[in-house]
């Protein structure tokens, strides 16, 4: 973890108080839309305005712990499940990609053990999906879908009965 800033500089938002580094303890934060608690946050906080500076190196370490949140939860596909639903339909990764309505290079990503980011969430909702259609035939798609967003820490509430046309 880093310091936000090596020294107090001036705020620049209000330009009379300093920008001084913090951290925060479960920092309530949302990353990518989705709520999520930073253990330790480090941020500059203004003494006169009340200011919060994030740096780009300190969001990006807050989302490589989100990305590691969801892979503990198995929110995300990881990419050895990925080739191994792509080998389970038979599929060259052209035409897995072609399936999934994505590009070549993102199959290539999404396996690479050593991966920069994962799929999106529609992304992987889809393979998902079809993993589950593979194993037990007709899926429940929308009780599939709210299972899948608690493991983002999202709850949802579907209106049942009839929907109308």
């Amino acid at each position: 973890m880093h310091k936000p800033h090596s020294h107090n500089t001036p705020c620049p938002l209000c330009g009379k108080g300093t920008v001084k580094a913090k951290v925060i303890r479960n920092y309530k934060t949302r990353i990518r839309g989705y709520p999520f608690v930073v253990p330790q946050a480090c941020i500059g906080v203004c003494d006169q305005c009340g200011e919060r500076i994030f740096t780009a190196k300190e969001t990006q370490r807050w989302e490589e712990l989100f990305d590691k949140y969801l892979e503990e939860r198995h929110a995300l596909l990881a990419p050895a499940e990925i080739t191994r639903l792509r080998e389970r339909l038979g599929l060259s990764k052209r035409d897995f990609a072609y399936l999934l309505g994505v590009s070549l290079r993102s199959i290539h990503h999404w396996e690479d053990p050593e991966r920069k980011a994962p799929p999106s969430r529609g992304s992987d909702l889809m393979m998902k999906l079809v993993g589950q259609s593979v194993e037990s035939g007709a899926v429940e798609v929308i009780e599939f879908l709210l299972e899948e967003a608690k493991k983002w820490g999202v709850t949802i509430q579907v209106q049942q009965g009839e929907v109308a046309a």
